[in-house]
């Protein structure tokens, strides 16, 4: 089994409405991430925002497909885990079509957007965080990574 590194870097400030990423992956890579949209942008909290990640795959990546979440908040200190709390912050989830519910499973070759919609509510402190996503599949095709 073969992981896939997504690193998506994401200042979710909403006073700064500021956010980036960048593909860390190897043009050999089976999913390359194009393009990150966040709708609203600047967020407003509470509200309901699409993280909107626009991949290409070189090849088909059959379901299931193990997803881990690590999301890190930037602190004074350094940056802090956030625990996995009612499905939301440093979660795993068995298969990322049943997570994403909104993406086409299996994920298709070609050029596709996976609309993730989640709700901020406002007992989620503004700040810079960073997000690891790691896809295990039985495939061995590798993914990409961001930052």
């Amino acid at each position: 089994m073969i992981s896939y590194l997504f690193m998506i870097l994401i200042s979710l400030a909403a006073v700064k409405g500021q956010y980036k990423f960048e593909n860390c992956g190897t043009a050999s890579d089976v999913i390359q991430l194009t393009h990150l949209e966040i709708n609203p942008h600047p967020m407003k909290i509470p509200s309901s925002v699409i993280f909107s990640l626009h991949v290409d795959a070189s090849a088909d990546v059959i379901s299931p497909i193990k997803t881990e979440f690590k999301l890190s908040k930037a602190t004074w200190i350094g940056n802090i885990q956030v625990p996995c709390t009612d499905g939301v912050g440093s979660c795993t989830y068995d298969d990322w079509c049943v997570f994403c519910k909104t993406c086409s499973c299996p994920i298709l070759a070609g050029k596709q957007i996976m609309n993730m919609p989640m709700e901020v509510s406002t007992s989620v402190p503004t700040g810079e965080y960073s997000v690891e996503i790691r896809l295990t599949s039985k495939t061995g095709q590798k993914g990409f990574a961001l930052s």
